[in-house]
């Protein structure tokens, strides 16, 4: 032989085994995975000619010229397209076709086109140049079949690929943030097998080693980007959320038009109780074997608590309705896995798109909605007809809270509280509050609900603690005449084992007196009283710490509350307060229930105090201390500094006159 072709037979096998394994598989139908099978394809035929290349001299004699000039064409052909088809790829991997339209997309499509069309006239048109006229453009075939490259178009060719790589680099190097730096190493490495191996070719001219080197290249590629088990559900063996969340996106930032049908099955938890995680995970299964064999022109995606998804983006009316009837005439009889007959309960939605939500995080809240609410269970539903508001700002109060704990966006306000006894404001409570990085507010009715379903609630409790006790620590407490400071008690802390000893920690790194501080606990906290609870207040209660059930009156009142529980204040709901004020019963039933707390020997603090006649008739019924915004709005940390010192200052004046007033 005239040249060594074995690191092209080897070569030859890598692709065969990379391309094998990779119709073996499930593959999202993106630009990304299309391109890279186009990408391989293309290195094996490069291969394969390449080869040709190599074994025809050895019938230069016996074979017709024509023969040379068709191989060495191809061969030309399939390996100078690689770098076109390598930056088409790049573009993909940083979907960088999803941000651009219009002008930007034409620009693209000619950087692309044009030298590649250049390519391929240049290759094309050498042998009837040559033919014609005797110049020789890339290569040539001569007397006695004898091949020869070379010339100025030739180095042309050489310049194209150049350029393909170049841009490949350069965009990669743009848009690097868009992948992980392990990711952006393995695609560059194409380049690097590229140039060394057509290095060491150049320099061996007998070892054909491109291909070979490319084939590593694609290796590297097809082990640690193109895995498309990342986007495969392992139980069902469909394609996943996150591959779904993948697809809508790019259909929407393409503008295509897509149904999706959803079927949700009903009471996955007590399915998962009943038959245990894995017959659940049979039946999911065979569902999906279902789904995949009567819809195969769909895309079919699991979305995990037993929610399926049916994606097309060819449809009419018709192929709703069908599909909807199918599915319920399916589900009304029962799924039978490994002798187990199961009937299962499923409901579905239509959504057409971009129709009814126009982005992919609209349509996963619809989704999520309805898995999640138990009134949305009903047959067949259609998403126009859904009102995905609350939900929506629910997912926004979400994230704006996981960005505010992040950033450190909360801050801490004082809501002043009256004494009755001293006629002057004693101390206050303190409020969680909330402001986004654009200043807008969100109240805590909004986002507490949602920090204790995510569990965030636990920080932000003691979060408000330790700020509360820096507050303190941060002053003369006695020159300020803070004489109590009251913070709230959530459920989810009530019920946590170190609640009591995290906050006696804090309390003494700052050394704090315990006398101040006044922890309150709402009623429906009150209410669960396991033992945690209990643990937790009394050893509270020894510390010398003042305990308050907040808001009583708001939920179910029980008399065992106050029996049991080691309070010292109970705080009237403000809406007890107000409709004292306007029902002549209410009024009643509040006079008892405040006599009776003083009975019990606790303090009484009243809420929601709005004018003075209010503030009157409540010190009148023996309220100790009162609250609202007669007195003041819940102030920030300085504000309500200021308001304590200048209460302190007026204080102190009025004792001296009485001193005064005593000695006349």
């Amino acid at each position: 032989m005239y040249n060594n072709i074995y690191f092209n037979i080897a070569a030859l096998f890598i692709y065969i085994v990379i391309l094998f394994f990779y119709f073996q598989k499930k593959h999202l139908p993106v630009l990304q995975n299309k391109i890279y099978a186009a990408f391989v394809i293309t290195a094996l035929m490069a291969t394969i000619t390449d080869i040709g290349t190599a074994i025809l001299p050895l019938y230069a004699t016996s074979l017709p010229s024509g023969w040379f000039w068709t191989i060495n064409v191809f061969a030309f052909l399939t390996l100078d397209s690689l770098p076109a088809i390598y930056f088409v790829y790049c573009l993909s991997v940083v979907d960088y076709f999803k941000d651009i339209s219009g002008r930007k997309l034409r620009m693209i499509h000619l950087k692309i086109a044009l030298p590649a069309i250049l390519n391929i006239i240049i290759i094309v048109l050498s042998p009837f140049v040559y033919r014609y006229t005797g110049y020789v453009l890339a290569f040539k075939i001569g007397a006695g079949n004898v091949y020869y490259r070379g010339g100025f178009w030739f180095i042309i060719l050489h310049i194209i690929a150049t350029y393909y790589n170049a841009l490949s680099v350069t965009f990669l190097i743009r848009y690097r943030n868009r992948i992980s730096p392990q990711k952006l190493t393995f695609i560059l490495s194409y380049i690097v097998m590229a140039v060394v191996s057509l290095g060491i070719q150049m320099i061996f001219p007998k070892y054909l080693v491109t291909c070979f080197g490319i084939s590593l290249a694609c290796i590297m590629i097809s082990s640690l980007i193109q895995t498309p088990e990342d986007f495969i559900d392992n139980t069902t063996e469909i394609f996943n959320r996150a591959a779904f969340i993948r697809m809508t996106s790019y259909y929407f930032s393409s503008r295509k038009k897509f149904l999706c049908i959803s079927v949700m099955l009903d009471d996955i938890v007590f399915l998962s109780n009943t038959f245990g995680i894995q017959k659940l995970n049979g039946f999911q299964r065979s569902i999906a074997e279902y789904l995949e064999h009567e819809y195969p022109d769909c895309e079919l995606y699991f979305l995990n608590n037993g929610s399926f998804v049916l994606l097309w983006q060819d449809y009419n009316s018709h192929d709703i309705e069908k599909a909807v009837f199918n599915l319920r005439i399916r589900f009304n009889h029962p799924w039978t896995f490994e002798g187990i007959e199961l009937k299962l309960y499923a409901h579905n939605c239509v959504i057409e798109c971009p129709v009814d939500c126009h982005s992919t995080e609209e349509l996963v809240d619809i989704m999520d909605l309805l898995i999640e609410d138990s009134k949305n269970r009903r047959g067949t539903i259609y998403a126009k007809n859904i009102n995905t508001t609350d939900k929506r700002r629910t997912a926004f109060i979400a994230h704006e809270l996981r960005t505010a704990m992040y950033k450190n966006l909360f801050e801490v306000n004082y809501q002043p509280i009256y004494s009755v006894a001293d006629d002057s404001i004693v101390g206050a409570e303190a409020l969680i509050r909330l402001h986004t990085e654009d200043g807008q507010y969100i109240s805590p009715e909004e986002f507490i609900p949602v920090a204790e379903k995510s569990g965030d609630i636990l920080r932000l409790g003691l979060f408000v603690f330790e700020s509360a006790c820096q507050m303190l620590a941060s002053v003369d407490i006695e020159e300020y005449g803070i004489r109590k400071i009251d913070i709230n008690l959530s459920v989810a802390q009530c019920m946590q084992d170190a609640l009591a000893d995290q906050i006696l920690t804090i309390r003494n790194i700052y050394q704090i007196p315990s006398s101040i501080l006044n922890l309150e606990i709402t009623e429906t906290a009150a209410a669960y009283t396991p033992e945690i609870l209990l643990r937790n207040l009394d050893k509270l209660a020894n510390e010398g710490i003042e305990l308050a059930l907040d808001d009583y009156g708001s939920g179910y009142s029980n008399m065992n509350y106050l029996l049991n529980l080691p309070f010292k204040m109970i705080k009237i709901d403000k809406n007890i307060v107000w409709r004292a004020f306007t029902d002549k019963r209410a009024k009643m039933a509040l006079e008892a229930t405040i006599a009776m707390i003083k009975k019990l020997g606790m303090t009484v603090l009243a809420e929601g105090v709005e004018d003075k006649i209010q503030k009157q008739i409540l010190s009148d019924m023996g309220c100790d201390y009162l609250q609202g915004y007669l007195f003041s709005k819940a102030l920030s940390q300085k504000e309500f500094l200021e308001l304590m010192k200048k209460e302190s200052v007026q204080l102190d004046t009025s004792m001296e006159d009485s001193k005064f007033d005593g000695l006349n």
